[in-house]
């Protein structure tokens, strides 16, 4: 799900799934391979996830160009966002453990997303490519109609659907929700393995934790760097609590999105004033 970031709902926009899910696997060589050495499989609740240490939480809020580069290496694609000398930029990390995005403003780290769950849509039709991961089951069939076939079944408790949509002179593509959300779309109709886990990071130490927001830590946390919330989404996904959160700034000025997944933080977005 993936934009550089969306602007919150103060701005008359809600955070996206984009933004986290912003949504499969979101290394490099040199550092980024060594974050597969920390990969721990674990079962929580019944639902296969695995809980990684992955080398971004070593980045924050604020964060250097030259902090990215060391931590994860030199990313796969770069996007700039202003002129040649702006320091504003997306860096995509394709090869990460988990997919992850790096926003640069000034050249400085003001969001970091994990594409939790990756639906890639190069290979899909044009008109597939609006489904987006976590989108309800009303809103694929709203785009798109009722599906040519429809088949259910279940999977380490969640409920699976398999929509392949079937239309003259294109070729045809499939939707699979879990428990009535979507979690990928593929040409043609083969089921793709995983639909119902996924890998999420580990809770930052508390000894660890800096005094700018990082990927990996839990709401309690995140807590004392945020200001009082502005809105807050709750939903669940496989199995674990998501929230889409906006607060504002501890200094009043600004506005930071967070997203919480499995109980951490997933995505951030620091909104200045001069962008609301």
């Amino acid at each position: 799900m993936s934009q550089p970031a969306m602007r919150p709902k103060t701005t008359r926009n809600t955070i996206g799934a984009g933004l986290l899910f912003v949504a499969s696997t979101f290394g490099a060589s040199g550092p980024m391979s060594a974050s597969h050495a920390f990969a721990q499989a674990a079962q929580e609740a019944g639902e296969t996830i695995r809980r990684v240490d992955l080398p971004v939480w070593r980045l924050h809020a604020g964060s250097t160009t030259a902090d990215v580069e060391r931590v994860l290496g030199q990313p796969s694609v770069t996007t700039d966002l202003g002129g040649p000398e702006s320091g504003d930029a997306t860096l995509l990390y394709a090869d990460e453990l988990v997919r992850t995005r790096v926003v640069l403003k000034a050249g400085r780290v003001a969001a970091i997303a994990l594409d939790v769950v990756y639906i890639d849509p190069a290979p899909l039709p044009s008109r597939a490519r609006v489904i987006k991961a976590t989108m309800v089951r009303d809103g694929v069939t709203g785009l798109l109609g009722r599906p040519s076939v429809d088949q259910r079944w279940t999977d380490t408790g969640r409920a699976i659907e398999q929509m392949t949509f079937i239309r003259p002179g294109e070729p045809e593509f499939s939707v699979f929700l879990a428990d009535g959300l979507v979690v990928d779309v593929r040409s043609g109709r083969e089921r793709p393995p995983g639909m119902t886990s996924m890998s999420l990071p580990i809770a930052a130490a508390d000894a660890s934790v800096a005094n700018q927001l990082a990927i990996g830590f839990t709401p309690v946390q995140a807590a004392p760097l945020l200001g009082p919330v502005e809105t807050s989404i709750h939903f669940v996904f496989k199995g674990q609590p998501v929230e889409y959160a906006t607060y504002h700034e501890r200094d009043g000025k600004g506005l930071v999105t967070v997203t919480f997944m499995g109980g951490v933080s997933t995505a951030f977005t620091i909104w200045p004033p001069d962008e609301l």
